[in-house]
């Protein structure tokens, strides 16, 4: 089954039918064809209505041939086109209560696994600015049901998997060309707190291995596990974003609230934390928003315990936007320009550059001189006008991180 007939036998027969007659009355191409499906699928997520409420087919009836056919395809993308490139309204959007599905969890064992890969950054040609992370999967699938999320699309069955022996995995781990892992790709790093052993099992690897960094990432309202020491070059950081999104977009997630105070209670305990402003969302009241994101940020913390701060924005692959659009579960999440990003889909250089150096500035100069802020997973053209610096080539923007990382590591020793 190709991209176009998956997507077009997710609708509803009656759809079906409706967009059929379409195709045959105006005598659409199959690119034709493929436009109309997938918008009209955006437009079901958006909950922005249907093509057939904008449609103008008095003016489409007035071409002649194949022109009425290009007409209505005007027509479709021109509506998008305001959609897409203006900020997102979520004031008109309100998504269905999402319940807890009752996942199943498993114990699995790591043999035969592949546990360890790299960042799912683009590498090729160095297209995007990448920090060449380590990531663990220590946990397969999320109970969170962030609308955006890849994870979604990684896993189709409805049940989260736990490596059950991951210290015997850990200790056979070749180390010799690797300073940084991250626990966040595949799953959320505090999902379960040590319920399975798996916080004891990477303390036990940080000890042994004080020249490695072990980054644990989340969105988690867990915090129970704050009451042990941890080794200083295990770092907690937790995903932030604003309100608005955090709560439309976001959904069964810890609120910002929550987060922070999660975030707090780690660095009382004396670990260092870090955030990652990411996925940023160009809306209406984003600058508002991810200003107060910042104070609640500085009011909380002394940059002494932060180690980063990253910023990034919504980067989509085909198979995710296929997902999300046969899925259909309401969001506005692609409600953006999709423009080509590194062969995936995302706002364009002049929005991002807009939001990226909008939320720096909102930062006072000791954050900025005493933490290491980095754009996630972006174009390399964005650094220096948002950031102010930029990097000739990945290997140093890496020794750079690897650099700040341990210098503030070894602050707290």
């Amino acid at each position: 089954m190709d991209a176009f007939e998956e997507l077009f036998n997710s609708f509803s027969v009656e759809k079906r039918e409706k967009l059929q007659d379409l195709f045959s009355s105006y005598q659409l191409t199959k690119a034709q064809r493929l436009i109309l499906v997938k918008e009209s699928a955006d437009l079901e997520l958006f909950q922005e209505g249907d093509i057939f409420t904008f449609l103008d087919f008095n003016k489409i009836d007035k071409q002649i041939g194949k022109r009425r056919g290009q007409e209505l395809i005007n027509q479709v993308e021109k509506r998008m086109h305001e959609l897409r490139y203006t900020p997102t309204d979520y004031s008109t959007f309100f998504p269905p209560t999402i319940v807890r599905k009752k996942e199943s969890i498993e114990k699995i064992y790591s043999d035969g696994l592949k546990l360890f890969g790299k960042c799912p950054c683009p590498v090729d040609g160095e297209k995007t600015r990448c920090c060449k992370l380590t990531t663990l999967d220590a946990a397969m699938q999320c109970s969170f049901g962030c609308s955006y999320c890849s994870v979604q699309a990684f896993y189709s069955e409805n049940k989260i998997k736990v490596v059950s022996d991951l210290d015997k995995n850990l200790k056979n781990i070749d180390t010799s060309s690797i300073w940084h892992i991250g626990t966040g790709q595949a799953s959320d790093s505090l999902l379960f707190g040590d319920s399975f052993n798996t916080l004891s099992s990477l303390a036990d690897f940080a000890k042994s291995h004080s020249d490695i960094v072990i980054e644990l990432k989340s969105k988690s309202p867990r915090n129970d596990f704050f009451n042990r020491e941890y080794p200083k070059n295990m770092i907690f950081t937790w995903s932030l974003n604003a309100p608005t999104i955090i709560e439309k977009e976001e959904h069964l997630t810890a609120s910002l609230a929550e987060r922070l105070k999660s975030a707090a209670l780690a660095v009382k305990n004396g670990n260092l934390v870090g955030f990652h402003i990411h996925p940023m969302i160009y809306f209406k009241g984003w600058e508002k928003e991810y200003k107060e994101v910042v104070k609640r940020i500085e009011d909380t913390f002394d940059y002494k315990d932060i180690v980063m701060i990253s910023m990034g924005t919504l980067t989509f692959t085909k198979a995710v936007l296929q997902h999300l659009r046969c899925n259909r579960t309401p969001s506005r999440v692609l409600e953006i320009p999709l423009a080509e990003a590194a062969g995936k889909y995302s706002y364009t250089l002049d929005i991002k550059r807009e939001m990226f150096s909008t939320l720096y500035s909102y930062f006072s100069q000791d954050f900025k001189d005493n933490i290491f802020f980095y754009l996630c997973m972006e174009d390399p053209s964005l650094w220096k006008p948002c950031l102010n610096r930029e990097y000739s080539c990945d290997k140093d923007f890496e020794l750079d991180m690897k650099k700040a990382y341990f210098s503030k590591i070894s602050s707290k020793l």
